[in-house]
Parts: structure tokens; sequence; C-alpha cells
């Protein structure tokens, strides 16, 4: 029997890096999540139905299920812990003392259209969240409401998984 010494143990957490969207029109909200791999992180929240936003930015570091953020940043806390109870490609389940929220994974191509344009969802596709301020949706569609950015899901009917995008309205 040999006996071997191990130097370190790497874990992945490539998973959890990129960005992630969680949007519910009737709590007026929206947050975008970025993790990124130098443990740094950044939080955007954008309250429409206030007309406001926030950013915050901090380290982040996970621990099995276990993720801590240290945030700095207007209105929020120094130290939050987060408990992940589900990460999969495109969806970050997590529970919070607030409760539990999913993130979804934000595609890298944005969507662009114009004021008052608007883009049919393709067959077997729906559109879940827009904040109804710079997007909407009418009748499936994702109409162009105000210049800006702002993000969308979308659910993916053929695989039946929920994407988030961010849409530019020019």
């Amino acid at each position: 029997m040999v006996d071997e010494i191990v130097d370190s143990i790497v874990t992945d957490t490539s998973e959890l890096q990129g960005c992630w969207l969680w949007g519910n029109s009737e709590a007026g909200y929206y947050e975008l999540l970025t993790f990124n791999d130098d443990k740094t992180y950044t939080g955007y929240d954008n309250y429409f139905v206030y007309g406001f936003d926030t950013m915050t930015y901090g380290f982040y570091s996970q621990y099995s299920a276990m993720l801590t953020l240290w945030s700095n940043g207007f209105g929020y806390q120094h130290r939050y812990q987060w408990y992940i109870t589900g990460l999969t490609t495109n969806a970050l389940s997590v529970m919070t003392k607030m409760g539990p929220y999913t993130y979804y994974k934000l595609h890298p191509n944005p969507i662009r259209l114009k004021v008052g344009e608007l883009l049919s969802c393709e067959d077997g596709e729906s559109l879940i969240f827009a904040d109804g301020v710079t997007a909407g949706i009418e009748d499936n569609q994702l109409k162009g409401l105000a210049l800006g950015e702002t993000y969308i899901l979308k659910m993916i009917g053929h695989d039946n998984r929920m994407m988030g995008y961010r849409v530019v309205v020019e």
C-alpha cells in the first residue's frame, strides 16, 4: 500500500459563475446577480414600481450548499448567508432569510427591439416576466415600451427550462 499526500482539494464553482436573474412583476422588481471567477460579485436591483434602482458589490464564497455574500452598497447588510437548494446549468435556487428564490441564467445574447415593436416568441416558448416599463408582454409577444435596458424571463418549451435575457430597447 502506498501512502499519498494530498496538497490541496479544489472545488469547481464554475456553475455558479455568471449572471443570474430573478424577477417578479407582482413584487415590482428584478435582481441581477453576477458571480465572477475571482470571487467578487455584483447585485443590481431595479424597483420599477417605485422608479429606482440600486447596486451592491462585494465578495462571495461557496462552501458546499452555503453561499456567503459580503456586501457593500446602499441599503444592504454587510453579510448574507444563503443556502443553495438547487443548482443546474440554468437555475440557481436559494433559501434566504426572506424566503426561497430561484434565479435563472442570463442568455449571453441580448434581445434588441425598437420602441413600439412587437417580437413574437418561437413555438413552444412563453414570456414569463417583463418589467412593464421598458419592455412589456402583449399576447405572448415582447413589446418595446421605452428606451433603455431591462431583463425578461422566458420559458423555453422544448426542454421546459427558464432563461433570463437582457433586452435593449432602442
